[in-house]
C-alpha cells in the first residue's frame, strides 16, 4: 500500500510540472496580461484587458503592493513617497487605469500629481504645500466709477484666499460744507481704486464681482403734494330792545346808526322833573351784516343777523431728485432767528436760534428692482413767526413715514378731517324759553370750524435719456418764461430798444444789406455797450476787433502773456490789445500752440437760413435711409386681394421737414416687419449712416466759413 500512495504522489507533481512548464512567462516573470496576477497574502485579483479597462479585487490588500500591481499591468511609472502608507478593500469592473488609480487613493486619503511620464503619490497635505510652492500670486488695479473703495473691499474680502490682500484709496469728504479750510487740499482728486494682490483665479472672480457691483446707481424723482383746506361759518341772531315809560325818545335828541344801539341826546328840561322806568336786554350785537332798527316814542328795537365764511385753501408741491439710498432735502421758507439765553453757574450764554417755516421734503428711497420704492419721507407745511414777545410760534401740517410704492403710482401717506361745532346762546332768564317771543330775548352765536388735511407722494424712477430730453424741455420753457419777462418790459426801456436793433441787424446781414445791419449794430451798443452780441456782429461786419481802436489801459492785466512771449523770442504786443489780430492765423504758430489759441467755430457769414440747414440734414436723413434700408420683402397676398397688395413694405423715405416731435418718424413708421434683432440692426445702421452724413454736412459749412469767404470769420 505504501509503494502505491508514493507512486500516486510522484505521478500528481510530474503532472503539474509538466503543467507548469506549458504556460509561458513573460519578461518580468509574471504570467500574460489576460491572466489574473496573484498579490500579497492578504489575497489579491488584478487583471488588465485588450481593451485596456481594469478589474481589480483586493482584501485588505497593502496599498503600495497594489500600486505596483497597477504600475506593472499597466505599464506606467508610479513613484509612492514614503509617508504613502495603508490597506485597500476594493472590487472594480471595466474601469480606466485612472479611475481606478484616483478609487484606490481617494479611499485610502492620498493623491496624486503627473509630471511627464511620472506619477507621484503623495498625501493630501504634501500635495497642498507642493501647490502652494508652485503658485505665484498677481496684483491687479480696479478702477470703480460707482461704489466706494471701502464697500467694495469689503464686499470682495470673502472671494480672496488667506495670501490675498486688498490697498483702498482714501475715503472722499462727505457733505458740502461752507468753509474756507476745507477745500480738498492735495486729497485724491481721481476715482476711488482698489490694489488687489491674490492668485490669478482669485483675481478673476473679484473682477466679476465688481463687474456686477460697480454698475450706474438709479435715480427717483419724489413729488409730494401737501394739501391743507379748512372752513370757518359763523351765524349770528341777535334783539335788542329799549322800553322806558315816562320818557319819549323824540325829546332826547337820541341818534342811532341801526348798528344795535342809540346814542343819548340832551334831556329836556321839561322832562328832568317825570318819573321814569324802562327795561332793556342789552345784548352784546354782531359787527355787520344785516341790521333793522325801530325807534318810537318810548320804545326801541334793534334786530341784527350776520353770516360768516372763511374757507382758506393751502397747497405746496415740492419736488426733489434724490439718488438711491441717498438722502435728499428740500426747503422753500422762511428762517427767523429769535435769542435763547441760557444761565449755569453764574453764566449767561444767549444763543441765536431759528424757526423755519415753509415748504419741506426730506427723503430717503429705496429703490428695489421690481419697481417699487421704498421712501423713508417726512413733507411738511408749515407757517409761522416770532411773537410780541420775541418767541417762536408755528403751525404746521407734517408726516413721517416709511411706505413702499410702485413707480409712478401716487399713493396717500397721510390725512385728516377735523370738525368743530360750537353753539353760544345768550338770554334773559326763563323769557327767552318761551315760544316763538322768545326770539326778542336772547342771541346767538353759531361756529362750525372744518379742518382738512392730506399728503400725497409720487415717486417716478428715472429713465436717463427720455427724462433727460423732458429736463431739457423744461429747460427751454424756463428760458421761454425769462425772456417773456422781458418782453413785458415797456418798449421805450433801452434794453427793449437793443434788442430791437438787435433783431433788425440780424435780418439785415441775412439778407445781405450790411449797412443797415451795421447801423442796427451800433444803434444796439449805443444803447447797451456791454451787449455780446452786438459786439462780435459788428466785428464781423468792419473786420475790426473791438479793441483796435482804443488804447492799452494796463500792462499790469498782461504780465503773464509777456513773460511767455518773451521766453518764446516773439513780440508781446501781437497778442496784447491793441495790436492783438481779430483772426488768429495771423499769429506765428508758437504763440497760439503755447497760448492755446484756436479759431472760433462761427457758422458762414451771411448767417444761413434755418431751412437751409434743416433741408440739407433732411437729406441726410433720406440718403441714410436709402443705403442703410434692408431687403425688401414683399407682404404675402391674400386669395383675394388685388396684385398690388404684393408691393414692398417699406418705401424711400421723402424729404420732409425737420421738427422736432414726439411722434414716430416716417423711417420708424417705414421699419421692416421682421423680427426685432433685424429691426434693432437696421437701426443701428440707419444711425451710423446719418451719422456719417451729418459730418460731411458739417464739413461742407465749415469750409464755407474760411477767411477766404470775404474775410468773413475775421
Amino acid at each position: 500500500m505504501l509503494t502505491k500512495r508514493l507512486v500516486a504522489q510522484w505521478a500528481g507533481l510530474t503532472l503539474v510540472g509538466l503543467a507548469l512548464c506549458l504556460v509561458p512567462l513573460n519578461a518580468g516573470g509574471q504570467t500574460p496580461a489576460s491572466a489574473p496576477a496573484a498579490a500579497d497574502a492578504g489575497g489579491s485579483d488584478l487583471s488588465v484587458n485588450d481593451r485596456g479597462t481594469v478589474e481589480l479585487h483586493v482584501q485588505g490588500a497593502d496599498l503600495r503592493r497594489v500600486l505596483q500591481l497597477l504600475s506593472t499591468q499597466s505599464k506606467t511609472n508610479i513613484i509612492a513617497a514614503k509617508d504613502v502608507q495603508g490597506q485597500v478593500t476594493a472590487d472594480l469592473y471595466g474601469v480606466t487605469f485612472t479611475e481606478a488609480l484616483e478609487a484606490v487613493l481617494r479611499s485610502t486619503g492620498f493623491g496624486y500629481v503627473r509630471k511627464g511620464n511620472f506619477i507621484y503619490v503623495h498625501t493630501l497635505k504634501q500635495l497642498e504645500d507642493m501647490e502652494a510652492a508652485q503658485r505665484q500670486t498677481a496684483v491687479q488695479v480696479y478702477h470703480l466709477n460707482y461704489i466706494t473703495a471701502a464697500d467694495a473691499k469689503a464686499l470682495i474680502t470673502p472671494a480672496l484666499s488667506k495670501d490675498g490682500n486688498v490697498s483702498t484709496t482714501p475715503a472722499a469728504a462727505v457733505g458740502v460744507a461752507s468753509a474756507k479750510d476745507q477745500a480738498g487740499g492735495n486729497s485724491l482728486a481721481g476715482g476711488d481704486v482698489l490694489i488687489v494682490r491674490d492668485y490669478p483665479e482669485n483675481l478673476e472672480r473679484v473682477a466679476e464681482i465688481i463687474r456686477r457691483l460697480d454698475i450706474r446707481p438709479q435715480q427717483v424723482l419724489i413729488e409730494a403734494v401737501i394739501m391743507r383746506a379748512s372752513l370757518d361759518e359763523q351765524n349770528q341772531l341777535g334783539v335788542n330792545f329799549n322800553v322806558l315809560a315816562g320818557i319819549d325818545f323824540n325829546t332826547l335828541g337820541s341818534s342811532t346808526d341801526l348798528s344795535g344801539g342809540m346814542t343819548g341826546g340832551t334831556i329836556p328840561p321839561s322832562g328832568t322833573n317825570k318819573a321814569a322806568s324802562g327795561i332793556s336786554t342789552g345784548f352784546q350785537l354782531p359787527s355787520g351784516g344785516l341790521s333793522v332798527g325801530f325807534v318810537s316814542s318810548n320804545v326801541s328795537l334793534f334786530l341784527k343777523a350776520l353770516e360768516g365764511i372763511t374757507d382758506v385753501v393751502i397747497m405746496a408741491n415740492p419736488k426733489l431728485l434724490v439718488m438711491n439710498k441717498q438722502r435728499g432735502e428740500v426747503m422753500v421758507g422762511n428762517r427767523d432767528g429769535y435769542m435763547t439765553t441760557t444761565v449755569s453757574q453764574n453764566v449767561v450764554t444767549q444763543t441765536v436760534e431759528f424757526l423755519e417755516t415753509g415748504t419741506q421734503l426730506i427723503v430717503r428711497p429705496y429703490i428695489g428692482d421690481d419697481g417699487y420704492v421704498r421712501l423713508e419721507l417726512h413733507p411738511e407745511d408749515s407757517t409761522g413767526g416770532l411773537t410780541a414777545d420775541k418767541l417762536p410760534s408755528e403751525q404746521t401740517t407734517e408726516a413721517t413715514s416709511n411706505v413702499l410704492v410702485k413707480d409712478g403710482r401716487t399713493i396717500v401717506i397721510g390725512g385728516m378731517f377735523r370738525e368743530r361745532t360750537q353753539v353760544n346762546r345768550s338770554q334773559v332768564p326763563y323769557l327767552g324759553n318761551l315760544p316763538v317771543a322768545g326770539n326778542l330775548f336772547r342771541n346767538r352765536d353759531d361756529r362750525t370750524q372744518r379742518e382738512e388735511v392730506i399728503i400725497l407722494i409720487t415717486p417716478h424712477i428715472i429713465k436717463q435719456s427720455p427724462d433727460e430730453v423732458a429736463s431739457e424741455q423744461m429747460k427751454e420753457d424756463v428760458d421761454r418764461i425769462w425772456l417773456g419777462q422781458r418782453q413785458g418790459l415797456m418798449c421805450f426801456g433801452r434794453e427793449r430798444l437793443a434788442q430791437a436793433h438787435m433783431v433788425g441787424a440780424r435780418q439785415h446781414a441775412a439778407s445781405g444789406d450790411m449797412d443797415k445791419a451795421l447801423w442796427d449794430t451800433k444803434m444796439a451798443l449805443s444803447l447797451e455797450p456791454r451787449m455780446l452780441e452786438a459786439i462780435r456782429l459788428k466785428e464781423r461786419l468792419t473786420r475790426q476787433a473791438i479793441w483796435a481802436t482804443e488804447s492799452r489801459s494796463s500792462d499790469t492785466h498782461y504780465v503773464l502773456q509777456e513773460m511767455i512771449m518773451n521766453e518764446l523770442g516773439l513780440p508781446a504786443d501781437i497778442v496784447i490789445p491793441p495790436l492783438k489780430p481779430l483772426n488768429e492765423d495771423c499769429l506765428p504758430e508758437p504763440a497760439r500752440q503755447t497760448l492755446g489759441i484756436q479759431r472760433r467755430l462761427m457758422l458762414p457769414f451771411p448767417p444761413l437760413q434755418w431751412c437751409e440747414l434743416s433741408f440739407d440734414f433732411t437729406h441726410a436723413v433720406g440718403e441714410a435711409m436709402q443705403e442703410s434700408q434692408p431687403a425688401v420683402v414683399p407682404a404675402p397676398a391674400s386669395t383675394t386681394a388685388p396684385a398690388e397688395s404684393a408691393a414692398p413694405t417699406i418705401q424711400p423715405a421723402a424729404k420732409a421737414v425737420v421738427a422736432p416731435t414726439s411722434q414716430p418718424s416716417e423711417a420708424a413708421q417705414a421699419a421692416p416687419a421682421g423680427n426685432q434683432a433685424d429691426s434693432r440692426n437696421w437701426t443701428d445702421e440707419l444711425a451710423g449712416k446719418f451719422f456719417l452724413n451729418t459730418l460731411s454736412i458739417w464739413e461742407k459749412y465749415k469750409n464755407q466759413a474760411t477767411p477766404a469767404r470775404e474775410g468773413a470769420l475775421q
